[in-house]
C-alpha cells in the first residue's frame, strides 16, 4: 500500500483532515511503517498530496478530496456476444454491490457454487488507480462488428457523471478494470 492510498482511505472516513492529522494516521499504518525506517514527516505529506492534484483539494492545510473524485456509485455493464451478460452496481457509500448475471444459454446440469465477494473498499482504491474519469466517452472500431463485448461504465462521484461505453474496443485499462471486477464479485467478468 502506498502513501497516497493510505491518504484517501482516511480521507473517506473523516472527510476532511489536516496535514498533521494525516500525517499521524500514515504513520500508524501497521503494514506502510513495516516497509519504512522513519517516521513520515509533513513535508512528505504535502509532496504526495500536491503531486495528486487532480484528486485531492487542499486550503489552509485541511485537505480534502475533489468533489468530482469523491466517489458514490459505479455501475458496469457487459455482454460478451455468445456469453452471459453481467451487470455490477457499486455503492460506495453503503460499501455493498449487486451483481446480476443473465445466461440465455441452456446448461445440462445447473450447479450452485457459493461465492466469496471481495471488498467494496479494495475495488474503490483501484477505482482510483484506474482513472476511469479520464476514458473517452465512446470506443468504437471501425466499420462493421458483428459480434465481439460490449459494454458500459457509469461512475457517478458527489458533483459529476462520468461514462463511457464501447463495442470491441476498450481504454488501455480495460483488462485491470474486469480483474477488479472479477475479485469484487467472484465471477470471472473477463
Amino acid at each position: 500500500m502506498n502513501m497516497y492510498e493510505i491518504i484517501l482511505s482516511y480521507l473517506d472516513q473523516a472527510g476532511h483532515a489536516s496535514i498533521p492529522s494525516i500525517c499521524q494516521q500514515v504513520n500508524n499504518h501497521p503494514l506502510f511503517m513495516k516497509e519504512r525506517k522513519k517516521p513520515v514527516k509533513h513535508a512528505h505529506i504535502k509532496s504526495v498530496i500536491s503531486r495528486k492534484r487532480d484528486l485531492f483539494y487542499v486550503q489552509n492545510d485541511m485537505v480534502s478530496l475533489l468533489p468530482e473524485r469523491n466517489l458514490v456509485s459505479l455501475t458496469a455493464n457487459i455482454e460478451k456476444c455468445g456469453s452471459p451478460w453481467f451487470q455490477v452496481k457499486v455503492d460506495f457509500n453503503h460499501k455493498n454491490f449487486i451483481f446480476f448475471e443473465l445466461n440465455l444459454e441452456p446448461r445440462q446440469s445447473l450447479e450452485y457454487k457459493p461465492i466469496v465477494p471481495g471488498s467494496t473498499k479494495e475495488f474503490k482504491q483501484e477505482i482510483y488507480r484506474l482513472n476511469i474519469w479520464n476514458w473517452e466517452p465512446n470506443y468504437e472500431k471501425d466499420g462493421i462488428v458483428l459480434d465481439g463485448t460490449s459494454w458500459s461504465v457509469r461512475l457517478e462521484t458527489r458533483s459529476k457523471m462520468y461514462k463511457s461505453e464501447g463495442l470491441q474496443c476498450f481504454p488501455k485499462e480495460w483488462p485491470n478494470f474486469c480483474r477488479a471486477l472479477t475479485k469484487l464479485t467472484g465471477k470471472n467478468i473477463i
